[in-house]
């Protein structure tokens, strides 16, 4: 089979990218006489002919033949360009910190289809070669953001994109999620095609509007996080005045950053980064709520799924809970901090209450409001508080009896003084 089946397709469906690049992914990953079918069906669609016919009686040989021929590479690497066949430069810019897929300084690039400007790509380049390594056409790109750095001196943001689940380049490789860092500092190694740059302009400000364009034709823009959404109420030691909008957590043993966003909830920026749209997201519960921590627990579908998976985030400074719960509420996803199976995580939840005579009190019904008014979580804040303050009531207690201890001594010591004195006077008097 020729090796340019992939070039038929892509010609006879540039209408479509996306189905242009599922045609190519099947053909990649299946081999055997897919390719040639598929370039059979593409001459058609294009009004050509077909000339590939398979007899019967050959069916066995194609297939040896078919398995004896080089496959394409699995590798996201140069060949990852065939989906733009007379590309356009429309923004490049050199020397950039990448964090994802890998750590090293590459060539960020975006390009057009010469012939329909809606069909895009992101290409990271090597530095030195030009080679393209990896690649994400605009088609496959789920989100994108631009997210502040958190915890540096010098002012940065990192821009995430996320691709579609399922997403595939136009090689049949699978898109990677992709993040590289930004200063906000004067663009010299940027260039757009289309946009001149100012004094004021930084790598920042050149960067997000041509990724917008990236964006355009799908209906999206770049996403960035939002006062009114959330901001952390921990102030930043090294910027002072100025708003976070991240928090940090643990999503086991790995530590990061959770980011409260106008459309899901992102936690970054380690290699895989999780995504939560708000379409996803069936709960948000809150366990081991402790004096200054607690943990966050998204129940979320990942892909095609329909069955909730649970994620929890730890160690979340408790000065962040009120922002949290307010973002929570605000885009309506649930607070199933009472959920059966969350109940033995939650701080001094199911804990059998007594009354006088030893009986058990009424329970608060599971995820609702008691009759006390509070929520669950509320009401194990509460008990946390009561059971401190018993504590010290406990050892004011204490101290106060051995004061006493150290009185009633006291007293009577000078009881015997006085009766050391009676009797002098008794003496006193027998003389």
């Amino acid at each position: 089979m020729a090796a340019d089946w992939t070039t038929e397709v892509q010609a006879a469906f540039q209408g479509d990218p996306d189905l242009a690049a599922r045609i190519v992914a099947v053909g990649t990953q299946y081999q055997g006489e897919l390719p040639a079918l598929f370039a059979d069906i593409a001459r058609y669609v294009r009004g050509g002919t077909a000339t590939l016919s398979v007899q019967p009686g050959n069916t066995k040989k194609r297939k040896l033949d078919d398995a004896s021929q080089p496959t394409q590479s699995s590798t996201n690497g140069t060949t990852a360009g065939a989906g733009i066949a007379n590309p356009t430069t429309t923004f490049e810019c050199k020397n950039v910190s990448f964090q994802v897929p890998a750590r090293k300084k590459l060539k960020l690039q975006l390009v057009a289809e010469q012939s329909d400007s809606r069909r895009r790509e992101v290409r990271l380049l090597n530095a030195q070669t030009n080679d393209i390594e990896y690649t994400i056409p605009n088609g496959q790109i789920d989100q994108i953001f631009c997210l502040p750095v958190p915890e540096k001196q010098q002012r940065q943001s990192s821009f995430v994109i996320i691709p579609q689940a399922g997403a595939v380049a136009a090689d049949g490789t699978s898109c990677e999620q992709i993040v590289f860092t930004m200063n906000e500092t004067k663009p010299d190694d940027a260039a757009s095609a289309s946009r001149a740059k100012t004094e004021q302009d930084n790598y920042i400000t050149v960067t997000e509007p041509e990724l917008n364009d990236l964006l355009h034709a799908y209906g999206k823009q770049v996403v960035r996080p939002d006062e009114n959404e959330f901001a952390s109420s921990i102030p930043q030691s090294h910027r002072k005045g100025e708003k976070a909008y991240h928090v940090k957590a643990h999503r086991g043993t790995k530590e990061g950053y959770l980011f409260f966003l106008p459309n899901g909830i992102l936690f970054g920026f380690k290699k895989p980064l999780s995504f939560f749209p708000f379409s996803s997201v069936e709960s948000i519960s809150y366990t081991s709520v402790l004096q200054r921590t607690f943990n966050l627990v998204i129940t979320a579908t990942e892909g095609g799924s329909t069955e909730g998976k649970d994620v929890e985030f730890s160690m979340i400074d408790q000065a962040d809970f009120a922002g949290i719960d307010e973002y929570v509420k605000r885009h309506g996803l649930n607070d199933a901090s009472m959920a059966a199976e969350r109940r033995a995580k939650a701080y001094n939840v199911n804990k059998e209450k007594k009354d006088a005579n030893g009986d058990g009190g009424e329970q608060a019904p599971a995820g609702g409001v008691g009759e006390d008014g509070l929520t669950e979580l509320q009401r194990a804040e509460q008990q946390l508080q009561d059971q401190e303050d018993e504590e010290e009531e406990d050892y004011v207690e204490s101290g106060g009896e051995s004061d006493g201890e150290g009185e009633s001594s006291e007293e009577d010591g000078e009881g015997y003084a006085e009766g050391e004195g009676e009797y002098d006077e008794e003496e006193e008097v027998e003389e």
